[in-house]
């Protein structure tokens, strides 16, 4: 295994975050693992050519059981330094930290909050629909309790009138990508 390459990223979705980071640090990335079938960050994988890994945890019967599966992907990676969860829409249970107990290589999660503000999935559809004039961005170790680590980084934006959840997730993808990219060059 290259040493160079320290960092596992786990997503769900169309990977606009995995793909900043794949830009951003192109010798690093020792893996992708997706648990969506058919989810678009797949094909960035391959062009970026980042060894993929399809986990559908619908194929598990319980959490546990799929995270075990994740666990033993990533022991693949001996010098693992970082899981990123960029966009990846599953918590994280103790199984998958117990696992770890020792050797545990930092997690982060990209949170569409202040972590004070809103924990949990649909921060910026809480947000518009309760008017916030103002919303944040939070990077935090992930812990077993939800959206609750040692906070690393975080900025602040205008939610503007009549924007919609949809609009405001696209105006502010930049600063997602942004956010990301100097942690991991923090932690690094």
């Amino acid at each position: 295994m290259n040493s160079n390459k320290k960092i596992a990223v786990l997503a769900s979705g169309q990977g606009s975050n995995f793909e900043s980071l794949a830009q951003n640090f192109p010798n690093s990335i020792c893996a992708l693992i997706c648990n969506v079938e058919g989810a678009q960050v797949l094909e960035l994988a391959k062009k970026y050519e980042v060894p993929s890994f399809l986990i559908p945890h619908k194929n598990f019967k319980t959490r546990a059981e799929h995270e075990k599966e994740i666990i033993a992907v990533l022991s693949q990676f001996k010098e693992l330094k970082l899981i990123v969860l960029a966009g990846y829409m599953r918590v994280l249970t103790k199984t998958f930290f117990l696992e770890y107990s020792n050797s545990m290589p930092k997690i982060i999660n990209l949170h569409p909050a202040h972590l004070e503000q809103y924990k949990g999935a649909h921060a910026y559809e809480y947000a518009v629909a309760n008017k916030y004039p103002r919303w944040g961005l939070s990077i935090h170790e992930v812990t077993e309790e939800l959206d609750s680590g040692q906070l690393l980084n975080s900025t602040e934006f205008t939610i503007y009138p009549q924007e919609s959840a949809h609009e405001l997730k696209n105006r502010i993808k930049y600063l997602e990508h942004k956010l990301l990219v100097e942690t991991i060059k923090n932690i690094l």
